[in-house]
């Protein structure tokens, strides 16, 4: 087995930058690595998650409840998971994520006021991704914090991951 190490935040916290920094330092060292990253764009299992992120279901992130949103990124998560990178992690590769199921977690809970939905629906979340789906249980989580009116700053120049633009 390999070791999987997630590193989340909110947008614009430098995930990518970090996992870039992790990746780049294990494999300096002669370490067996490998970076992933969720939405996975680049394959055919998030076009449900474009189009969510697109507004292509309702023009709001709360148009579409905690629960559907987070089965669109919970199934790219899978596909992946088995037609991409599965044989790596069972290899002993060091996999590093730029997010993960945590993310999930992050960003659609915040949809959720009550804090006893709220956890119920955490709750939900990891049964689902790792009972159900089977996803591999992160080594370490490492969560990115920054103040809020940073992330928004930073987000106002920053390219389209989806549309490019």
């Amino acid at each position: 087995m390999g070791i999987l190490i997630a590193i989340d935040g909110v947008d614009a916290s430098g995930k990518q930058t970090q996992t870039e920094k992790v990746y780049e330092r294990l494999k300096a060292d002669g370490k067996k690595v490998r970076k992933i990253s969720f939405p996975a764009y680049d394959k055919p299992s998030s076009v449900l998650v474009k189009q969510y992120l697109n507004g292509e279901y309702g023009k709001k992130p709360e148009d579409v409840n905690a629960y559907a949103a987070s089965m669109l990124f919970a199934a790219d998560r899978f596909s992946t998971y088995r037609t991409d990178w599965i044989k790596h992690y069972n290899d002993g590769v060091i996999i590093i994520a730029d997010r993960y199921v945590s993310s999930n977690m992050i960003h659609q809970a915040g949809k959720i006021s009550d804090v006893s939905e709220k956890d119920k629906f955490l709750d939900w979340v990891y049964d689902l991704e790792f009972k159900k789906l089977e996803l591999p249980i992160p080594d370490a989580t490492i969560f990115l914090d920054m103040p809020t009116e940073y992330g928004i700053m930073l987000m106002q120049n920053r390219t389209n991951k989806i549309t490019g633009s």
